[in-house]
């Protein structure tokens, strides 16, 4: 697996096609293998495909202080970027949306295109409460249990309804580990401190944000309030998912291949 060196901060990823650099920036308390097939598919579509390790989840090395920091995880994210080919887009699910945002905004000659997924620059009241929920249930909640807890936030009603087997497959192969969960409280405690309102401004990359009109973790109107403040940013909307998009549906994956390779 490729790795980069950042200071003191080992970052692996993985790897696959030939063409420009697209870099999978993965959610809350995840990794590369948050992504499954995507990387291979986004390869077929003709890119260079990276899906990131981040920084406090292994191979990756662990979290300093055990604090997540969104500038020196943006920084990892663009030490990644620099090592594919050019131009380089950035797309993010979720936390990972705030990430790749967070990128763009520091390095905007580092990010040509920029998708972020399910995922909002400004933090509303609903928002926080949810983190704080999410720093309990991986703090204070058995670890097995966290799969079924999660499962009615993490995808659409939908999808629930339909791939049932396949929601329960996905769930037995997140089953959060000791440093997961540690990662994620971590992530969950400084998502309660963000304010990516600044990112907007200062964001010069082509921007896409997708919504799941589904989702009950981050709905629609805060997605297309986050489009609304990026300059020239698309906004658009997927029936019939929710807040996994590019594992609920072929069609948010093909929005977004679109969107990367429109000139």
């Amino acid at each position: 697996m490729p790795q980069v060196l950042r200071g003191d901060r080992l970052v692996h990823y993985t790897q696959d096609g030939e063409g420009p650099g697209l870099v999978l920036v993965p959610g809350l308390g995840s990794g590369s293998k948050l992504f499954g097939t995507l990387p291979r598919r986004f390869a077929r579509a003709g890119f260079t495909c990276a899906a990131v390790d981040p920084v406090g989840i292994e191979p990756s090395s662990p979290l300093p202080a055990g604090v997540y920091d969104f500038d020196e995880a943006a920084r990892d994210v663009l030490a990644v970027a620099a090592r594919l080919p050019q131009p380089v887009a950035l797309v993010g699910t979720s936390l990972g949306g705030k990430v790749a945002l967070r990128a763009a905004s520091l390095q905007p000659e580092a990010v040509g295109r920029l998708v972020m997924l399910c995922s909002t620059a400004v933090v509303s009241a609903r928002a926080r409460r949810i983190y704080r929920m999410f720093e309990l249930m991986s703090t204070e909640v058995d670890g097995k249990l966290f799969g079924d807890l999660i499962a009615p936030f993490l995808f659409g009603s939908t999808f629930l309804q339909t791939k049932t087997g396949v929601v329960d497959d996905i769930l037995r192969s997140m089953r959060p580990t000791p440093t997961s969960r540690a990662f994620m409280a971590a992530q969950a405690r400084a998502l309660q401190q963000w304010d990516g309102n600044s990112d907007t401004r200062t964001c010069r990359a082509t921007t896409l944000c997708l919504a799941g009109a589904e989702d009950t973790l981050s709905p629609p109107s805060e997605i297309e309030d986050t489009a609304a403040r990026i300059p020239g940013a698309r906004y658009g909307a997927i029936a019939n998912a929710g807040h996994s998009l590019l594992l609920e549906s072929a069609t948010a994956f093909l929005e977004v291949t679109r969107f990367l390779l429109a000139r």
